[in-house]
């Protein structure tokens, strides 16, 4: 009898505790506005994929202005979010730059009307600001998500380089085989909300036909960095940059075959490097192994003669 008692107790506790947990605060999240810098649609699908981020993160619930506001003053936006029964008012804009847009946001305090968080993220192109930009940005909006760990992927787009597709390819098949985290694809329809980020940049690929006294030999070089940035504080908790090289007699080689060679070391290169990471700090890895999203991979040096 004295057991169901405590069991009876408990199942009170923790009814309480249920009820007692207080709502999620509701945030006012404004549309960015209208810019020569950016492209009209793709600001209105970067707007709708954001709310659909924020209401899935289960951290805040959203509401939108019945009209976009004609201020951007703290005290004139934490009025709009009081008229809209908000505690939080997101504040965001975009500006052109040379390897993309970067978009500027802040969070501001209602009661306070001051800014509470301030929110960046840094030279993304148009299309990965409709797409993985929302996901990406959940974090540093309203912190670090519950729940078990979660990999997001994005694949390079379709006019890729080879060389570029295959390493990310490469990439996402040996994290996942880590088991660390579950793989995810990050291309907009991704329902996740990410921690981490990581990119994956190659710098230089070069293929070059050289002859050597009776014979003809391709001979390669490709320079890359693959780092991981913790989205919730913008800071790179890993970034390894490796160079590999590669000579095959041309005769009974491609040119294919050296790039898909190069690729290979670079990416078992990386992969060393993480694991020692983890090894050494376990602290960062913690941080690391969470969510990581592989970003498109910006332009790099087309193969050589």
């Amino acid at each position: 009898m004295t057991g169901i008692v405590r069991c009876a107790a408990v199942l009170v506790v923790f009814a309480a505790t249920a009820r007692a947990a207080p709502p999620p605060p509701r945030i006012l999240v404004l549309p960015l506005p209208p810019t020569a810098a950016l492209d009209a649609n793709v600001a209105r699908t970067f707007d709708a994929r954001l709310l659909v981020a924020l209401d899935d993160s289960r951290r805040v619930v959203t509401v939108t202005p019945s009209e976009d506001p004609d201020c951007t003053e703290a005290s004139c936006l934490a009025e709009l979010g009081a008229a809209a029964g908000a505690a939080l008012v997101l504040s965001m804009s975009v500006v052109r730059e040379d390897l993309g847009v970067t978009l500027f946001g802040t969070v501001i305090d209602v009661k306070t009307r001051a800014a509470v968080r301030r929110v960046e993220l840094d030279r993304v192109t148009e299309v990965a600001l409709a797409k993985q930009a929302p996901a990406a940005l959940v974090p540093q909006i309203v912190g670090v998500p519950p729940g078990p760990p979660v990999l997001g992927i994005s694949a390079p787009g379709a006019g890729g380089d080879r060389a570029a597709r295959t390493a990310v390819l490469a990439m996402t098949d040996q994290l996942a085989a880590l088991r660390a985290f579950q793989v995810v694809p990050l291309d907009g329809t991704d329902r996740s909300t990410l921690t981490h980020t990581a990119e994956l940049t190659l710098s230089e690929l070069m293929i070059d036909r050289r002859r050597h006294v009776l014979c003809t030999w391709f001979e390669g070089t490709l320079v890359g960095t693959f780092a991981i940035t913790e989205l919730a504080t913008g800071r790179v908790v890993f970034s390894k940059t490796v160079t590999a090289t590669e000579k095959r007699r041309a005769h009974f080689s491609s040119r294919s075959e050296v790039a898909d060679a190069l690729v290979a070391q670079a990416v078992g290169d990386w992969m060393a490097a993480f694991r020692e990471a983890r090894r050494a700090k376990p602290q960062v890895a913690a941080s690391v192994a969470p969510i990581v999203s592989i970003v498109p991979i910006v332009p790099i040096v087309s193969p050589g003669r």
